[in-house]
């Protein structure tokens, strides 16, 4: 079978430029939506919150139908279920619907663990490490431009073309995905599905997620009484299930298991800090939201500038150094953000080196656990990575919104970005614990590209 070359490559970054410019650009339209759509600032949450609900629980649940049925079928499935879902909302005119459509969408979060598993499974190995670290880039720079394109594209068009461009980009990428990839084979005839696992899975995460999203509010611990009761029984199905929905011993393989907690700090650290950083901007210089979507756009330079010496770092030591080199970037960053921050030279500067670590880091993330993992359990694997970095980021954005909102003034976003980097420190502890490749004859690999 002939792989795809970088034809394909480019359709897997379209793939993930339409979920990550989707996933960014309502944000700054918050307040837009909630003036045309008549509602209050709770109910416009809920385009996010159910957007997140979505992509937490249907990633995992894919990535398994992916590894069962074939991976280029589930992102063609991800990938029309985004455009249509954008093209609901677009046309929505009352928030249910708009919210239905934001649902949708959410089918869209397997979008980006399903590209880097495509990679594992279509490449060379010596292509696969640019390969992710392109996608992951991709994946930052479409958030800093939905975040950046938001404000010029509500002046010169209308709220409603935040949902039209993710549409069309995400009905285009369909197009290479199709002719490009190759089929996958048919699924045995004694594949199964856990859809026992998976509902029991999808409730306990929507509940974890739904508790995190409402702290503090009154009330925002009682979902985690179902959390406690169902988490055990899912974890007690999928040790007994002959082909659970998540093998419990690849989670278990050392490399997998570290990666997964580094990447759940991660995702603290750095959703927690596009939350914080926007304010401290606002708060601190008085400017426009232009101004502060400009402000954050090194981040996405900083992930350009990583990507050569992502390259030489891999092809030396490995995915594992990168991930530590990554973290260690963006903790330091967070530091010198809480110790320096009196003009917006020093905030992008800290952004600038935040975006190079994120970028460093996420891409070596994915990296470690696909190649980790039997090729049919990538999907799945590569799901669950994906989860670990939504809760760390949904636990992050409540943790630092709540610093914020008990305690005013400048010494509150100082306690902040310190626990972002308190966090990354964690991290860190937990990327070197990821397993170091040994060759055939026991020695450490310089340049591995298979399993830990």
């Amino acid at each position: 079978m002939k792989r795809p070359g970088t034809a394909a490559l480019g359709g897997l970054c379209l793939a993930t430029t339409a979920y990550s410019v989707l996933q960014s650009l309502v944000v700054p339209a918050l307040g837009v939506f909630q003036r045309e759509l008549d509602t209050t600032p709770s109910g416009t949450a809920w385009l996010l919150t159910a957007f997140l609900l979505s992509a937490s629980i249907s990633t995992p649940v894919l990535g398994r139908l992916a590894d069962a049925y074939g991976k280029r079928r589930i992102l063609i499935i991800a990938l029309t279920a985004m455009s249509i879902g954008a093209l609901t909302s677009a046309i929505a005119t009352t928030l249910p619907v708009m919210v239905a459509g934001r649902v949708v969408q959410g089918l869209g979060g397997a979008v980006f663990p399903l590209c880097f598993a495509l990679v594992r499974d279509h490449l060379p190995p010596d292509r696969r490490p640019r390969a992710f670290v392109v996608i992951s880039t991709v994946m930052s720079i479409g958030g800093a431009a939905g975040t950046i394109t938001a404000g010029p594209i509500l002046t010169l068009l209308s709220s409603r073309w935040l949902f039209l461009i993710p549409a069309l980009v995400s009905a285009l990428a369909i197009i290479p995905v199709v002719l490009l990839l190759p089929r996958a084979r048919p699924a045995s005839r004694n594949t199964t599905i856990d859809w026992y696992g998976a509902a029991l899975l999808s409730t306990w995460l929507g509940l974890l997620l739904t508790a995190i999203s409402r702290f503090p509010a009154p009330g925002w611990s009682w979902p985690l009484i179902g959390v406690a009761v169902l988490a055990p029984l899912w974890w007690r199905s999928q040790r007994r299930a002959a082909q659970p929905l998540i093998d419990l011993r690849t989670l278990a393989l050392p490399t997998v298991r570290a990666t997964n907690a580094a990447t759940l700090l991660l995702g603290f650290g750095m959703f927690g800090s596009w939350m914080v950083i926007p304010m401290l901007i606002v708060d601190r210089f008085a400017v426009t939201p232009t101004v502060v979507g400009l402000a954050m756009l090194p981040t996405a330079v900083g992930n350009l500038l990583i990507m050569p010496v992502h390259k030489r770092l891999t092809a030396r030591q490995g995915p594992r150094a990168a991930l530590a080199a990554g973290i260690g970037a963006a903790g330091l960053s967070y530091l010198g953000l809480a110790l320096w921050h009196a003009t917006l030279v020093q905030v992008c500067l800290g952004i600038l080196v935040m975006g190079a670590g994120v970028g460093l880091a996420f891409s070596a993330v994915g990296a470690l656990v696909v190649e980790a993992v039997p090729s049919e359990q990538t999907g799945v694997s590569a799901a669950v990575n994906t989860v670990m970095r939504t809760v760390g980021g949904s636990l992050g954005t409540a943790v630092g919104g709540s610093v914020l909102t008990w305690s005013a003034g400048e010494s509150s976003y100082v306690t902040v970005l310190l626990l972002y980097a308190v966090a990354l420190a964690g991290a860190l502890l937990c990327a070197v614990q990821v397993p170091r490749p040994v060759t055939a004859a026991g020695e450490p690999a310089a340049a591995p590209t298979g399993s830990a």
